[in-house]
């Protein structure tokens, strides 16, 4: 405004970026030992998990192989790298995960992986889907809710809790599994997790219009 008040905010997506130290660790718990919990070994790509998954897939397993780096190179470049099942977008993963790798320390990795995930309902971000699902902060988030929404990242639609409920806490306590599996977890706790509802407190987060909505939008 002329005065100098802010009046709107434009945004390519609903999202508010938090640091990695305003995410909950049960967040990243689950992200590391469901997604690749051999993050802070590699370099970018596990070659151990893409030759097992090589071998599922030459079985008829089909399984994806690829590791945090490699899902953040798809999600930041759509466009460049793409999500098409060929060997020529596999190596032009591969080799902007290195790139991320060469210049990014494992922690930036991790902070804009969960702010860039979308989680449905333009909810772009760890802290806009922790706002939709549980309406708290995702800082706040327990062992339970972090379950919940890293287990969406399989599929955002066929894990949607709102929508598939009983899907997506089967989703839910796998995601569980995978972390008392690798040690974030106290094995003794699953069977009596696994049993919890998922309690959602859902409501969709609309943009706000700002104090001058008949200026800003259309």
């Amino acid at each position: 405004s002329a005065d100098g008040k802010e009046l709107a905010v434009f945004k390519r997506a609903n999202r508010d970026w938090v640091k990695l130290a305003d995410i909950s660790p049960n967040v990243v718990d689950a992200l590391i030992s469901t997604e690749d919990h051999r993050f802070f070994e590699h370099h970018g790509i596990d070659f151990k998990r893409t030759a097992s998954a090589a071998l599922h897939t030459f079985s008829g397993d089909r399984q994806g192989g690829s590791t945090i780096t490699q899902q953040l190179a798809r999600n930041l470049f759509p466009d460049e790298v793409g999500r098409a099942p060929t060997l020529t977008r596999k190596i032009k993963e591969a080799i902007t995960a290195l790139k991320i790798e060469a210049v990014y320390t494992k922690k930036e990795i991790l902070e804009t992986y969960l702010n860039t995930v979308p989680f449905l309902y333009n909810a772009f971000g760890i802290e806009m889907a922790a706002r939709t699902y549980f309406d708290k902060s995702a800082d706040k988030l327990d062992v339970l809710e972090s379950a919940t929404l890293i287990g969406m990242l399989k599929g955002t639609s066929y894990y949607n809790p709102v929508q598939n409920p009983e899907r997506a806490k089967q989703r839910r306590n796998l995601v569980l599994a995978q972390m008392a599996k690798h040690g974030k977890l106290d094995p003794a706790r699953l069977d009596t997790l696994g049993k919890r509802p998922l309690s959602l407190e859902f409501e969709r987060q609309v943009e706000p219009l700002g104090a001058a909505p008949h200026f800003a939008r259309d």
